[in-house]
């Protein structure tokens, strides 16, 4: 569908106008129904088609990580979260001591001073 619209996307509203005159021409006012019905069972006969390869393709690369147990990639840092929460909390906790440390080291210089 996209690609039709690209097609469509240089022309101004003149050329559509004489396009449409022309085919008007052509086939006449009885003859515009069956084309449209025709353009239409085409369109929806690629539209089925590609929605039916995207489908094939979709169901062979499940098939294929599941002959390869794979795990799921859905989400693929879940691995990760659990060491890194238990790495979290330490280092949370070194910050607030560092910072603190520091609070207090300004606090003892400023006393001085």
């Amino acid at each position: 569908m996209t690609g039709i619209l690209l097609i469509f996307n240089d022309f101004g509203t003149w050329e559509l106008m004489l396009i449409m005159f022309v085919i008007l021409i052509l086939f006449g006012g009885k003859g515009l129904p069956s084309i449209a019905k025709t353009l239409g069972r085409g369109m929806r006969e690629i539209k089925t088609a590609t929605d039916e390869i995207k489908r094939d393709i979709q169901d062979s690369a499940t098939s294929i990580k599941r002959e390869m147990n794979l795990p799921d990639m859905e989400n693929p840092l879940s691995d990760f979260k659990k060491p890194i929460d238990t790495i979290k909390n330490p280092v949370k906790e070194i910050g607030k001591s560092i910072v603190e440390s520091s609070k207090e080291i300004n606090d003892s210089n400023s006393k001085k001073a």
